[in-house]
């Protein structure tokens, strides 16, 4: 899992994710999901993340950290 912070406080976090009930139902390649949570001055835009806003870092996590 990663985790995108940027400047203005909105964070997007990017993890992968493996479907299928069984061995034979797995792709062969995990899909990447994003989940964004924004500012309160960007929680109504369109663009993910915004225009103006600057990426600060980007922390990796560990796939525990999902199940807190």
């Amino acid at each position: 899992m990663e985790i995108e912070v940027y400047n203005c406080g909105c964070k997007v976090r990017i993890y992968e994710v493996e479907f299928g009930e069984s061995k034979n139902d797995l792709t062969k390649r995990p899909s990447l999901i994003s989940d964004y949570s924004p500012c309160s001055k960007h929680r109504h835009s369109r663009r993910i993340p915004p225009e103006e806003a600057r990426l600060l870092k980007v922390r990796g996590e560990h796939e525990a950290f999902l199940n807190e």
